[in-house]
């Protein structure tokens, strides 16, 4: 007998690292980088831009509201219309002020996830210290003793409906998960 499967959904997977050990994050689509910069193409959608290339595995797509901060001229929030590795178009509608890549950008998009959809946290391999997965930044702080712990390459599954209510914190900074859930669904 042949099975036949179509209508498969797409998953949506990014990784996410946290910034400094012992100060708890909310997961988000998060590029904090001194390889930022803007470009106002005048008739044309702007631009943001990174020499780094980091846009696509921190997971920015289409139709994501965007909040930039740590810009000089450019903080505010933004939609996207398109994603390449190094460029996040905007919407026509929305306008930014030429900016050379200095200071650190950060950049954040909320993901919600429709009832029913687990959400897989997923320690990276290459990780040697631990991940502390909670509900709240107390929860969720590495001496807290309360989060549910993370070895390198294990996970966990989980349902909520707004990665935002998932809280890490590593006991070595930089280090991180992957994030897996259905894409077709995905808001």
């Amino acid at each position: 007998m042949t099975s036949r499967l179509t209508n498969l959904p797409t998953p949506f997977c990014f990784q996410f690292n946290i910034t400094t050990s012992g100060t708890p994050e909310q997961l988000s689509v998060k590029r904090s980088a001194a390889t930022i910069a803007f470009v106002e193409n005048d008739a044309s959608s702007d631009t943001i831009t990174d020499t780094a290339n980091g846009f696509l595995v921190a997971g920015f797509q289409p139709g994501d509201t965007i909040t930039v901060s740590g810009s000089a001229s450019n903080d505010g929030t933004y939609t996207v219309a398109t994603v390449a590795a190094g460029t996040i178009t905007l919407l026509s509608k929305n306008d930014l002020t030429d900016e050379a890549a200095a200071a650190t950008v950060k950049i954040v998009a909320t993901k919600t996830v429709p009832d029913g959809i687990g959400v897989t946290v997923k320690s990276k391999n290459a990780n040697s210290g631990i991940i502390h997965v909670g509900y709240s930044s107390a929860t969720a702080l590495n001496t807290a003793g309360a989060s549910f712990s993370l070895r390198n390459n294990e996970s966990v599954g989980l349902q909520v409906t707004d990665l935002g209510n998932i809280w890490l914190d590593a006991t070595l900074a930089g280090e991180g998960v992957e994030v897996l859930f259905e894409k077709n669904v995905q808001a």
